[in-house]
């Protein structure tokens, strides 16, 4: 029976690829044996895998491409670079074909007088930082951890966050280009009503906002949006504090919400770390600096970035919070981003990623390289847990006692980081990592991601974002939370046919 099954499937697919090929010549087709490794490769073990890779040439046959699958009943997963390493990376969540957005890479429209930015799928943080510094870097994308050849409109529409005031990357996106299963294409914003010059400057029309319907959803596929930049101010410095031992969270903890409130740091500006999310991530490349930190006792770390207008008010900044932070601080050290001369480099601080953070996902392996590359090709264990805690030092103190209770064995590298979304709550990234040709190591590994998982449903710490992994375990929704969502996607996605599962349904 299940050989009749698999015979109708594959029957099926050749004939909607043909009926594609025949429609379509902006399209390359990739299918059976030519599908190479980085298609079939996440860094935990999953079921779904690609059935073709479709790769338009062109945002024009998107919409029909997704009318067209629909017509035949085929699953689509839209891909916009694949580097969602650790929730997944390209893999869709059942069988699909695999909608590879990267060719869609224009920058669109670039206003470096108002701070805004059009762009595709495609674009990536270091394209757009490189356009944006030829263009003068009077404006710049804040930077984040993750690797340099992510997609930017996929991270924003995933609610991944930068460092520094603009870091809510969603929260500073709108008037989206739209392709929905159905065919059409919808505008979100003031462009709804036609071309408008106001578009471009103003994301909040008057009628029902929309936009949220398609972050971290299976609604439609967002063929480009519109972003805000981050003014580049002339001053700007980066603090790092290690936090006292003992009561030392209880003590930081207020200081640093106060920060936050009185304003002399943005929230996104803020960052917490473990010793083993330190050594893995900011010193990964650095072998011995990195075993020093992780043989230390346990120690956390702050990170905060300050910016300001003028050098007088950014060495009173400077003063103030260095003054707060060394009552609760074994070390309060300050950098900014000028050489000896007094030239800018290219730091975080001006939104220059560099991707150091994947090397992470490469501390399970027993031969780490100097530089991170593809952790799906190169068989790195990993994955992220994304919990939203209160800004306390006593819930900060419980998920650190969950995270290392459950990972006890020496097969796991265990790793916490926290950036700080307001003065009240906190962005949790969890990691664990280890070495996918070890198969014990896997079994751990898994075995641990799903005990966090309850303990964490258990203490009430909902996640702000969700990987494969989770979808079985995250806490189930109302049922009138649910009801609603599937009119929702019975009315945008009539056959159910974008990422079948992914969010749950």
């Amino acid at each position: 029976m299940q050989t009749s099954v698999d015979a109708t499937a594959k029957i099926k697919l050749s004939g909607f690829l043909d009926r594609v090929t025949s429609l379509f010549t902006e399209l390359q087709i990739t299918s059976g044996s030519d599908i190479g490794d980085a298609w079939k490769s996440a860094t935990f073990p999953w079921p779904g895998k690609p059935l073709a890779i479709l790769k338009p040439k062109t945002v024009d046959i998107v919409a029909p491409l997704l009318s067209l699958a629909s017509e035949w009943g085929m699953p689509v997963h839209p891909v916009s670079r694949g580097r969602n390493w650790g929730l997944g990376s390209r893999l869709p969540s059942s069988d699909a074909l695999i909608l590879d957005l990267s060719s869609l890479d224009r920058i669109l429209d670039l206003d470096m007088e108002n701070g805004t930015v059009r762009i595709e799928p495609g674009v990536t943080f270091q394209s757009l930082q490189q356009r944006l510094k030829k263009e003068g870097l009077s404006y710049h994308l804040p930077a984040f951890g993750g690797p340099v050849d992510a997609s930017v409109l996929a991270n924003a529409l995933e609610r991944g966050e930068g460092i520094g005031a603009y870091g809510d990357r969603f929260g500073l996106l709108w008037d989206f280009d739209v392709a929905l299963a159905t065919g059409e294409r919808l505008r979100t914003g003031h462009a709804r009503t036609g071309p408008t010059e106001i578009s471009r400057l103003h994301a909040r029309p008057a009628g029902p906002l929309i936009e949220g319907l398609f972050s971290q959803s299976n609604f439609g596929i967002v063929l480009s949006a519109t972003i805000a930049l981050q003014p580049t101010l002339p001053y700007a410095c980066a603090i790092m504090a290690e936090i006292k031992q003992n009561d030392g969270l209880e003590r930081a903890v207020p200081v640093l919400r106060r920060l936050i409130t009185s304003g002399l740091i943005a929230p996104q500006s803020l960052v917490l770390w473990d010793g083993a999310k330190q050594a893995s991530s900011l010193l990964g490349r650095y072998a011995k600096e990195a075993e020093s930190l992780l043989a230390k006792p346990k120690q956390w770390g702050a990170s905060l970035l300050a910016f300001a207008p003028h050098p007088d008010l950014m060495h009173l900044t400077q003063e103030i919070i260095h003054a707060e932070l060394v009552p609760v601080s074994n070390s309060v050290h300050i950098q900014d981003d000028r050489d000896e001369i007094g030239h800018r480099q290219e730091t975080i601080m001006t939104g220059f990623s560099d991707g150091n953070n994947a090397m992470s996902g490469y501390w399970g392996k027993k031969h780490r390289p100097q530089t991170p590359g593809n952790m799906d090709t190169d068989r790195c264990g990993f994955v992220w847990l994304c919990p939203v805690i209160p800004f306390e030092a006593k819930e900060i103190g419980r998920l650190d006692e969950i995270l290392t209770e459950e990972s006890q064995s020496e097969n796991l590298f265990a790793a916490l980081g926290m950036q700080a979304i307001s003065s009240r709550a906190l962005h949790c990234f969890v990691s664990l990592a280890w070495d996918r040709d070890d198969p014990l190591a896997e079994a751990d590994a898994l075995s641990a991601h799903a005990n966090i998982s309850k303990r964490l449903k258990a203490e009430g710490y909902s996640p702000y974002r969700l990987g494969l992994l989770d979808l079985e375990l995250a806490a189930k929704p109302t049922e009138t939370w649910t009801s609603v969502r599937r009119r929702l996607k019975n009315a945008l996605d009539p056959q159910g046919i974008l990422s079948p599962g992914r969010i749950g349904d």
